[in-house]
């Protein structure tokens, strides 16, 4: 069947956006967990350990898809993205059967390991198989999708049962399990393997065969022939590790990873999607549902603007503009959490509420998804492996840790010293993104790989060069 390139690609980024929206839900279902079982008509009751486990056991349960990177360079990106999809399915078949907090948790601990691990396999294989003027847009739609789905679900938890949630939230990847039957494999792979023949014929139907296409093609394969040719024998894995720690492009995007991941979850975002009942009594003193209500809808339109901003403005300006916004935000939370702890501000003001939809508004406008679809972004082809389990144990250790550590940082150094660490490390993560990560706008991933060798964008110099010399040229000739 004659399928045109565009359609292949919009297969592959469909079926990941419909995943996303799954995922979305299973980052903050146990947000509607936490509301739901601490009521009296729950067989399943909660306290402060039990609920901080709820809440960040998802992350625990993603550390073993670490493993997942290795499995997608030997078995591929189509096979890892069907696993994901099934691991996830069986989280909800367990979710739905619950009668007691450990088939719960079970439930969690399934969503934990494939959600992880199809996020990194899908911004992985967008970002390999789409062409870099649509790359960008599907790697953020991607995260429209699952704050769309993290709305939805805070959204629909207010008025429908949590187990009829989760069936509703499990259509989505279904549908992309189908979808994802009839992915292509990822050229860059077969590439990698030394597959080179089936790598042309697969990079022709799926990204056409124009000029720009064709010379993105000749540069895959230069490239991972040059690679493939100086591979160090098998069997030598210290050599082969020693090797890839010592790389400039390695260790460079891998610190990049971290921080970039990290803000999302270190910045105060996870905390207050999942525990903004929690936060909006302690500000107010009155549970309040509407607060996160409107915070669940604003996450979501937040990402979408998102969207749009970036046709216009590169992912990095986006990122900082918001990171700085949420700064001013999260400073006026503390300010305000603190007077009230003092009773210079009463106990049942809205101010801290409304501060912290001003964050929201903010940190959803940039924070909560660009960080992740940059970092897929930098590490190279040839690291992937290693790298994608960086990118995944970063996600998973700086998603349980700071949904763990929220309840008890409140008891221990109050409600605002945890604001005011969120915003320390927003300034300290600015200014890391703002002075060391590239801006990956219209780069192709060869292009982003020899920025890390080379220390910049090498066309950048061509460009500048040629111009100087036409200038001469012009000049010479008295033009």
């Amino acid at each position: 069947m004659n399928i045109p390139p565009l359609v292949r690609q919009f297969i592959v980024a469909g079926s990941c956006h419909l995943a996303a929206l799954t995922v979305g839900g299973v980052v903050s279902y146990p947000g509607v967990l936490l509301q739901q079982l601490r009521s009296n008509d729950t067989i399943i009751h909660l306290d402060l350990d039990k609920g901080s486990w709820i809440g960040s056991v998802h992350g625990l349960a993603g550390i073993p898809s670490f493993l997942m990177p290795f499995l997608m360079q030997c078995q591929g990106r189509k096979f890892t993205f069907l696993l994901s999809c099934i691991l996830i399915n069986i989280g909800w078949a367990f979710t739905y059967a619950a009668k007691n907090l450990i088939t719960l948790i079970i439930g969690e601990c399934f969503h934990g390991l494939g959600g992880h691990s199809l996020l990194t396999v899908s911004f992985l294989s967008m970002s390999e198989m789409i062409q870099p003027k649509y790359r960008n847009i599907c790697l953020l739609l991607y995260g429209t999708s699952q704050a769309f789905g993290m709305s939805f679900v805070g959204i629909i938890g207010r008025y429908l049962h949590w187990k009829t949630a989760g069936i509703v939230m499990s259509c989505p990847i279904m549908l992309a399990l189908i979808l994802g039957l009839f992915w292509p494999e990822s050229p860059s792979w077969l590439a990698f393997k030394g597959r080179f023949e089936e790598c042309e014929d697969v990079f022709k139907r799926l990204r056409g065969t124009d000029k720009e296409s064709l010379r993105e093609l000749n540069a895959l394969i230069h490239a991972h022939k040059e690679n493939f040719d100086s591979r160090p024998p098998k069997g030598e894995w210290m050599k082969i590790l020693r090797h890839t720690f010592v790389s400039k492009d390695f260790y460079k995007p891998s610190f990049h990873t971290l921080i970039l991941v990290s803000i999302f979850y270190w910045t105060g975002g996870a905390a207050v999607i999942i525990y903004s009942s929690d936060i909006t009594l302690k500000l107010t003193s009155n549970k309040n549902d509407h607060i996160k209500f409107i915070i669940d809808l604003t996450f979501f339109i937040g990402f979408s603007i998102t969207t749009i901003l970036t046709r216009f403005f590169s992912s990095k300006k986006v990122l900082l503009f918001s990171m700085f916004g949420s700064f001013i935000a999260m400073s006026l939370m503390t300010v305000v959490a603190y007077l009230q702890s003092v009773d210079m501000i009463p106990k049942d003001s809205m101010l801290g509420a409304y501060f912290m939809v001003c964050y929201m508004v903010v940190f959803s406008m940039g924070s909560n998804g660009i960080g992740f679809t940059i970092a897929t972004e930098l590490m190279p082809v040839k690291h992937r492996g290693i790298g994608g389990c960086i990118f995944v144990l970063c996600t998973c250790i700086f998603h349980s840790s700071s949904l763990k550590s929220f309840p008890y940082l409140c008891v221990y150094i109050n409600l605002w010293g945890a604001f005011l660490l969120y915003a320390i490390y927003l300034v300290i993560s600015g200014v890391i993104v703002y002075v060391c990560v590239p801006d990956t706008r219209n780069r192709t991933l060869q292009e982003i790989e020899e920025f890390y060798q080379n220390g910049g964008y090498k066309e950048k110099r061509l460009v500048c060069a040629d111009l100087s010399a036409r200038q001469r040229f012009l000049k010479d000739n008295g033009l």
